[in-house]
Parts: structure tokens; C-alpha cells; sequence
């Protein structure tokens, strides 16, 4: 006797037309400073420019250098060295200035600065071997706002009003023209509106004055009623 145990349902392993190819799975998310020193590499090498990447040398005073930092205290400067085609660019930051603020915040409202005291020479070294790929390759990476740092945004400026007893700012000819013809293309009673105000004199325009028709214009005659008034 068969049992549904010993069935056996053929499974389709082949991509369908109607289902379509079967999607790999996601990839593990990974830390933003990972992510964005990828996509800085990944930028890099479509330019096809030959890309190398000494390591990342540390520093506590500026004159030794070293690639492997094994001090409890985070190093006081480093340094990153990148080649495209053959040409160094060599980038050095001290610690005081990439090490994020008290008030930055991640998306999820963690402290950068206590991301960065976890794990301090790795952040650092990202944080300076970015500057030197964002350096060498500016063309296709641009300047973008460090993690923790966000690009400062500048206010536009306000047109102030001048002060009680100080004359208003004078403009040239050619700017007050422009005015002038902005304003004249305006509706009309706007456009006479602005000339009145302004002292600008404008001439009544004629009244329509009647004119009998042309000769070569037919003229409309009433028909003639069966009682013979019109």
C-alpha cells in the first residue's frame, strides 16, 4: 500500500517566465563607514584610473609614523597615502579635527562620538583614507559631508531695510529700466497704478469718434410688409 510518505512532489528548480529568475538573497547590511569607503573605491575604479592603497600610517607626535597602532590611547594624527596612475596623494588629519562633535547624532539617535570611542584607530583610519580617495579622485567623487560631520549649509542673504534717516540704495539705469518694463507689463490698472504713484504723467486716451460706412458697403434694407408699412 502507497502512504503520502512515499509521494514524492517534484520541485521546479528552473527559473519560470511567469515567476521570473529567483533573486539572490540580500547581502548583510554593513556599518556606514564601510558601506561609504566601498562606494568611495567603487567610484575610483570606474574612472579606470590605476588604483593603489598604501596603508594607513598613525602618529602620537608627528615624526614617527607607524601602520600598526598598539597604544590604550587613540593615535594623534594619521595619514593616507593614494595612487592614481603612479601620482601620490598623501592626506594627514590629526585626531582633534576628525573626531566627530558632542551633539552629532546617527539616524538612529546614537552618539557618533561614542561609535567613534569604540573602535577609534578604525574609525580614524577610514575617516583619512576617504579624504585621500575623495582628494585624488574629486572628479567622480565630489565633496560629501563625512558621517557625523554634516556639510555646514549656508544662509542666504537678507535683503536688509534701510535704516530710519538713511537714504535707500541706488540702483543703476540699466537695473531701473528692467523695473520699469517689468512693471509697464503688468495689467493696466496696475501699470497706471505704478505711473501715478510715481508722478509719471499719462495721456487720456481718445474717445471712439463715429464714422459713416464706406461707400462700397452694402446697406441693409427692411422688407416690405403685406399692408405695405414696414
Amino acid at each position: 500500500m502507497t502512504t503520502i510518505d512515499d509521494i514524492q512532489i517534484p520541485t521546479e528548480i528552473r527559473a519560470s517566465r511567469l515567476r521570473g529568475a529567483e533573486r539572490p538573497p540580500a547581502n548583510a547590511p554593513v556599518d556606514d563607514v564601510s558601506q561609504t569607503l566601498a562606494e568611495y573605491t567603487r567610484l575610483a575604479l570606474s574612472t579606470g584610473s590605476r588604483l593603489e592603497i598604501d596603508p594607513v600610517e598613525f602618529t602620537a607626535d608627528g615624526e614617527v609614523w607607524v601602520t600598526l597602532w598598539l597604544h590604550e590611547e587613540h593615535p594623534a594624527g594619521a595619514r593616507a597615502t593614494v595612487r592614481r596612475d603612479g601620482i601620490p596623494t598623501i592626506v594627514e588629519r590629526p585626531w582633534r579635527e576628525a573626531r566627530p562633535g558632542e551633539e552629532a547624532l546617527t539616524d538612529t539617535g546614537r552618539r557618533w562620538i561614542d561609535i567613534w570611542d569604540e573602535n577609534p584607530t578604525e574609525r580614524f583610519e577610514s575617516y583619512v583614507l576617504r579624504a585621500a580617495l575623495a582628494r585624488a579622485f574629486a572628479d567622480v567623487i565630489g565633496d560629501r559631508p563625512e558621517p557625523g560631520k554634516p556639510r555646514a549649509r549656508i544662509a542666504a542673504p537678507v535683503a536688509a531695510e534701510p535704516a530710519e534717516g538713511e537714504p535707500a540704495p541706488r540702483i543703476s539705469h540699466a537695473a531701473a529700466a528692467e523695473l520699469e518694463a517689468a512693471v509697464a507689463a503688468l495689467p493696466w490698472e496696475a501699470a497706471e497704478v505704478h505711473r501715478r504713484d510715481r508722478g509719471i504723467e499719462t495721456a487720456a486716451m481718445p474717445a471712439p469718434v463715429p464714422r459713416p460706412p464706406a461707400p462700397n458697403v452694402p446697406r441693409l434694407i427692411a422688407p416690405e410688409t403685406r399692408g405695405g408699412a414696414r
